[in-house]
């Protein structure tokens, strides 16, 4: 995919320190709405999307946290809770009414998606960790597979 599929620019030039914190809060977001998706989701596609999503950010969460394991590293681990931005959307979404809430959830995960892909993209293409820049080329189809699969489950007047 490029930019102008997703919607946004890699991001380029970002320090693994930063890139690790973005990459970390996008994977916390989609991991907690994931999960309350899988639960409170009305339709059965978006349920079984939630579930994908969740597994997939799981471990890619798990090679993020493994890529930050070596003795050569100075990057400490990410935070495990949400920044306040993700968290305002987590809050959001944790109120949303019944009927409101599979929308929400896909346009709100597809927001995140993409910045997710710019903070993925951008370090795989100019990233100075080896390790941390195969975790983010690995993230890179994962998350442009996610963002098709919710644009085709999210109805055509909220698809941005």
């Amino acid at each position: 995919m490029t930019s102008a599929d997703v919607g946004v620019s890699p991001i380029s030039g970002q320090s693994g320190p930063n890139y690790v914190l973005a990459a970390a809060d996008a994977n916390l977001y989609q991991i907690k709405a994931a999960q309350l998706a899988a639960t409170r989701a009305q339709r059965d596609d978006v349920k079984a999307y939630a579930k994908r999503v969740l597994a997939e950010t799981q471990s890619s969460h798990k090679a993020l946290l493994a890529a930050l394991k070596n003795d050569q590293r100075t990057i400490k681990a990410p935070p495990s809770n949400l920044s306040a931005d993700r968290a305002a959307l987590l809050k959001l979404l944790q109120k949303a009414p019944k009927s409101a809430f599979d929308n929400l959830y896909l346009t709100q995960s597809a927001q995140v998606q993409q910045a997710a892909w710019a903070v993925h993209k951008g370090y795989a293409q100019d990233g100075t960790d080896p390790a941390l820049q195969q975790v983010a080329g690995t993230a890179v189809p994962v998350l442009e597979n996610e963002l098709t699969t919710g644009k085709s489950l999210t109805p055509s007047g909220l698809a941005g």
